[in-house]
């Protein structure tokens, strides 16, 4: 086993970066909630616990993508230490959400907005009433605000329609109409899509129920009103069985996961929210979620695939909806994997971030799958050809398929459907495929990058931010398999800011395959891992050109390089006497060596070129 390594490190500290593209939100209860009432008693000890909290989960936020925190218990009688909070956030690119009482027994929306303004620079807001809320009334506050010029960058509505996404997409619709022709361009206003969460809800408890009804649920799908007004979910403070009945709208889900599969990317549908207590499972502190594992992984990989793959896509085709035109078989219908229990669509990649840098642009559709069922998904699936050729592979992006390359077959050879993939998903899981090559996605501040040479690899790693790292460990493999360390180090910063290192590996061979990883320790036991990436030392190249001199026994070897090299030339008569001997130093890209010919008499030689590496060259030359 080889322990050698040599290495060079350096640092430079980053501000840490925010999201880019999509939005999404945070949401969940921390010191209190809505229904504990605006003017609720708060107790010092347990704000101080989560403002200390939230400041030092700010960073991992921002960088995970959310640019938005809703803060249900804000308002602008809340104490002053929150104004240390909402600087944390603004230092890394979140913006609070307070929550806003709209009736005849509350100030008004622009009096609310203007005080919470003054007093903690707030700037979104999410609307609920005891009765109802009245949308031409919401649009003439939302008209006054703009000529303040304090228009909301946000602003959403909590409806109580669960199962009327018509009543929903009217309710935005009449707002947007009722905006003056000024105010209507710079703002969206926004509803939640309970509909939507209802059928996710019944998708992901009941076996009885029809997955596909997801597709017709939503307040996008079955109104005119886009994506642009509306805020999907999956869980909220507010599903926790207030009502005390089981198996109706206000129930949490206990397996949300394909519940966020579907609303972090189908980016058609609306701005998406996280509940912090599914993101943080058993850390979040609160009720119901001390047994609970964290799904941050799993939604950051989800987070990161939409901002590579999904983000900027003009278009969804639900490929197994009601009335399909597209052709399928599912094998594993016997054992209850079928249509009912399955939501496949494939994503637009045209003007995706991947689809962009692709040359020529596109070819990077996706394709996800959905499976509720209790039991394996086996489905030859059709697929929309207007990006796609018949050959072309996919290729799974998050690993939680069972069929980690698709290829589109142009006729399956048993059942006859044209254009098809072959997808296979474990019990309750899903996953993406996109169009072509690609690595996997890791959930992991982490960015690390390879880049190979003839004798060394060059790795470099940045970290978005440093508090609570303990070190990080650099290992590698020549089989992917079984990693070892090949070098440890102490973190630079430990603070809210971003860190770059580089690392240079020379104990390597040639045409040896490498892996490698980056493994971040924190100071409370935990740790996550970088990507996996792969990479070998590249050929040595060399070429040659024999160039005259000004004068006719003047001449040069020029040499173009990817390495360095002691080399050895050699001039040798029509007798094969050896006449000249140099050792030229070669250096990685272009090289003269001269070659000075005047002492020798005019005749026919022969110039020989070599290096330790096993490169050569002959040539023959004239003397005039």
């Amino acid at each position: 086993m080889r322990m050698r390594a040599t290495a060079v490190l350096f640092s430079l500290l980053l501000s840490a970066p925010g999201a880019a593209g999509q939005d999404f939100i945070m949401q969940g209860c921390y010191w209190n909630c809505p229904e504990d009432g605006p003017r609720a008693p708060i107790d010092s000890a347990n704000l101080r616990f989560w403002l200390e909290r939230m400041e030092s989960q700010a960073p991992e936020l921002a960088y995970a993508g959310f640019s938005f925190l809703w803060l249900p218990a804000l308002q602008p009688n809340s104490p002053a230490e929150l104004g240390q909070l909402l600087d944390n956030l603004e230092k890394n690119g979140i913006r609070p959400i307070a929550e806003l009482e709209i009736g005849p027994d509350s100030l008004s929306l622009p009096q609310q907005a203007q005080r919470l303004g003054r007093q903690f620079q707030v700037e979104a807001y999410s609307l609920h009433s005891r009765r109802s809320l009245n949308a031409a009334a919401v649009a003439q506050e939302l008209n006054q605000l703009y000529r303040q010029g304090k228009l909301p960058k946000l602003l959403v509505a909590n409806l109580p329609f669960y199962g009327e996404p018509d009543r929903l997409g009217n309710w935005a619709g009449d707002v947007i109409r009722n905006l003056s022709a000024e105010a209507r361009p710079e703002i969206d206003p926004r509803v939640y899509d309970y509909p939507l969460r209802e059928a996710i809800r019944r998708a992901c408890t009941d076996t009885s129920y029809d997955a596909r009804l997801i597709f017709e649920r939503s307040i996008r799908d079955a109104t005119a009103i886009s994506g642009f007004n509306v805020i999907t979910l999956v869980n909220h403070p507010f599903f926790k069985n207030q009502n005390g009945k089981t198996g109706d709208w206000d129930d949490p889900i206990d397996n949300p996961m394909p519940g966020y599969a579907y609303i972090l990317t189908n980016n058609q549908l609306g701005l998406p929210t996280v509940y912090y207590g599914d993101y943080y499972g058993e850390e979040s502190e609160l009720d119901n979620y001390f047994h609970k594992k964290p799904l941050r992984e799993q939604i950051g990989q989800l987070i990161r695939a939409h901002k590579e793959y999904i983000y900027g896509s003009t278009g969804v085709e639900y490929l197994n909806r009601f009335d399909t035109d597209k052709a399928s078989h599912y094998l594993s219908a016997a054992k209850g994997a079928d249509a009912t229990s399955t939501l496949v669509f494939q994503i637009d990649g045209t003007t995706t971030p991947a689809g962009q840098r692709n040359q020529p642009p596109g070819h990077k559709d996706v394709i996800a799958a959905i499976n509720f069922a209790d039991d394996t998904l086996r489905l030859i699936q059709e697929i929309n050809l207007s990006n796609i050729r018949p050959g072309d592979e996919f290729t799974d992006l998050l690993g939680e398929s069972l069929s980690p390359k698709m290829k589109v077959v142009a006729r399956h050879p048993q059942y006859g459907i044209p254009n098809c993939v072959y997808i296979v998903l474990p019990p309750r899981s899903y996953s993406l495929w996109v169009q072509g090559s690609a690595p996997q996605i890791v959930s992991s501040r982490i960015n690390l990058a390879v880049d190979a040479f003839t004798d060394y690899v060059e790795l470099n790693w940045d970290v978005a931010y440093e508090r609570k790292i303990l070190g990080y460990e650099l290992e590698r493999s020549v089989n992917g398999k079984q990693f070892e360390r090949l070098a440890s180090f102490q973190p630079l910063d430990k603070g809210d800011e971003g860190a770059s290192y580089l690392f240079i590996d020379k104990d390597v061979f040639p045409q040896e395959q490498l892996f490698y990883r980056v493994k971040l320790l924190d100071d409370e036991g935990g740790y996550e891992y970088s990507a996996v990436e792969k990479t070998r030392l590249k050929n040595r190249e060399l070429t040659f050109e024999l160039l005259e001199g000004p004068n006719r026994s003047g001449k040069a070897l020029r040499v173009m390089s990817n390495f360095d090299a002691r080399a050895e030339l050699s001039v040798f008569d029509a007798k094969g006497k050896q006449v000249l001997h140099l050792k030229p130093y070669i250096r990685k890209g272009e090289t003269l060596a001269p070659i000075d010919l005047s002492g020798l008499p005019a005749g026919v030689y022969m110039l020989h070129f070599s290096t330790p590496q096993g490169k050569e060259w002959i040539k023959k030359m004239v003397k005039q």
